[in-house]
């Protein structure tokens, strides 16, 4: 779904409320007998309405916050245990090579599927 289109689902609502109590107003400057019941159906059965469907058929805005998060995660995950390693090789826990080890096996496991490649390959050379 484009976002014009997702934009206008989210709005729907505000834009439904605007329309009622235009209809509304119009009818009642204009003398007509039924404006009155432009406000009870429009706030009590229409907007409801249009915010439900707006909800139903709006793009999961939600779920692409969470991959964002998870995202986030991973790069924090990822910046501690490269401080980790920093500290430990600063203290002498650690020697060069290791270090440099670590850092390259920390950076080639970005994700699950890296880390089980990674053993796959390290169990067939054996």
């Amino acid at each position: 779904m484009n976002d014009a289109l997702a934009s206008l689902l989210e709005e729907a609502p505000a834009i439904t409320v605007f329309l009622v109590l235009g209809i509304g107003l119009v009818a009642l400057f204009t003398g007509q007998p039924w404006w009155w019941m432009v406000f009870p159906v429009g706030f009590a059965v229409v907007l409801p309405l249009v915010a439900i469907l707006s909800d139903t058929f709006a793009p999961d805005a939600d779920a692409a916050d969470e991959g964002e998060s998870e995202e986030r995660d991973e790069r924090e995950e990822t910046q501690d245990a490269l401080d980790t390693l920093r500290n430990r090789y600063a203290r002498g826990e650690i020697d060069e090579a290791e270090f440099e080890r670590r850092v390259e096996r920390l950076l080639e496991n970005e994700t699950v599927e890296d880390v089980e490649a990674r053993r796959e390959r390290e169990r067939s050379s054996n």
